[in-house]
């Protein structure tokens, strides 16, 4: 069996570790920066060194796949290409109540938990997270690190962009065409038209209320 860290110890890091010891993944530990874990547990696992720490032959000897279920995507996007690069596995994981019809294409880290929907004629990328209880309808792309939280329902024919961070509740109308890359979409948001790149969209109907400078 692989021996498999996650990085990040926080609370989704810790959700993460209950659904993958669930499904049979030999967990060893955490990884990460923050000083004031070195040297502890979290609920029961230990937290084995720093982010730095991987590229340790010391750790690569004894750790064969990493899990990344961080939310900023940058960051989960970075860490995960640069760590298969050093040879580890980047798996994804897919809860056991997801439903995904078969000709859908799914990249690598993928992440899903329980109660998602996707529907069939879909692409989704690398590097990505959905909560729980979210429903992809069918001709959708979702671009490499996107995050979707809980409740997020995204109509056909839509392409979510890179880095997309999609916020609870958030539903995107059928003939929208693109929310865009680097965009937040603040929770419970209802889209009606396209949302540009970098925009920062709240309310019903979707309203930018800034942007940020790529």
């Amino acid at each position: 069996m692989k021996n498999a860290v996650i990085i990040g110890a926080g609370t989704q890091g810790q959700v993460y570790a209950s659904y993958l010891k669930e499904a049979g993944v030999n967990i060893i530990g955490f990884i990460d920066d923050n000083p004031d874990l070195e040297n502890k547990e979290v609920i029961g696992i230990p937290v084995l060194g720093k982010y730095k720490d991987l590229f340790l032959e010391d750790f690569k000897s004894k750790i064969q796949d990493v899990y990344c279920p961080i939310g900023v995507n940058s960051v989960r996007a970075e860490y995960l290409s640069t760590l298969k690069k050093e040879g580890y596995g980047i798996p994804g994981f897919l809860h056991h109540t997801v439903s995904i019809a078969p000709d859908v294409t799914i990249g690598e880290a993928v992440y899903m938990l329980a109660g998602n929907i996707v529907m069939p004629h879909t692409t989704i990328g690398n590097y990505i997270m959905i909560n729980m209880d979210s429903t992809i309808a069918h001709h959708v792309t979702l671009e490499d690190g996107v995050f979707m939280s809980s409740g997020v329902n995204i109509g056909a024919l839509i392409n979510v962009r890179e880095n997309a961070y999609i916020g609870m509740g958030v539903t995107a109308m059928t003939g929208v065409k693109e929310i865009g890359k680097e965009t937040l979409v603040g929770a419970g948001t209802v889209i009606i038209k396209d949302v540009p790149e970098y925009a920062t969209v709240v309310g019903n109907p979707a309203r930018v209320i800034k942007t940020k400078q790529p």
